[in-house]
């Protein structure tokens, strides 16, 4: 995965996405190890995001940590060196959504977005939580007030702006 034309922020995310993966013993990195990277990290505009879309974040928190008590862990090995199939996909799909919001680099929002569209348990969880593509998309696009990301540091300053605007 080239992480060349990801946000400084969202490599952050997918690097702690790895390494939560490789404390848990986890084979693959999943998209469960990846939101959970999200919420636990407090510079990211994530928690505002889902707080926007009226997600309560403990009950999604403890559901997700069922989640990754779920995943299959390794006895013996390496654990955590690739990305499973359904987190290539949020990838991807975060790209071709790179191009609708007319941005130059993957965000971590577009990463939640994208999450949003694959079928997995990750998925399952914030829609069962309430979040709607719509409704998601409608939340980013107020945070960035209409701006695109065009340097690798945008998101960072759309999550500053909205920290001293509320």
């Amino acid at each position: 995965m080239n992480l060349n034309n990801f946000t400084i922020k969202a490599q952050e995310l997918i690097q702690a996405a790895q390494q939560l993966a490789f404390n848990l013993q986890s084979p693959n990195i999943e998209t469960a190890h990846l939101l959970k990277a999200m919420l636990e990290d407090k510079d990211a505009p994530i928690s505002y995001l889902l707080k926007k879309n009226n997600v309560i974040l403990p009950s999604l928190q403890a559901k997700l940590e069922q989640e990754l008590n779920r995943l299959p862990k390794l006895t013996s090995g390496d654990p955590a060196t690739t990305i499973s199939k359904e987190l290539n996909s949020v990838v991807l799909k975060a790209g071709s959504l790179m191009k609708e919001f007319n941005d130059e680099f993957i965000t971590v929002e577009l990463l939640l977005l994208a999450l949003l569209s694959i079928k997995d348990a990750t998925s399952s969880l914030l829609k069962d939580q309430g979040l709607t593509a719509n409704g998601l998309t409608l939340a980013i696009k107020e945070l960035r007030k209409g701006a695109s990301v065009d340097s690798a540091t945008s998101s960072q300053e759309f999550q500053s702006l909205k920290r001293y605007a509320i």
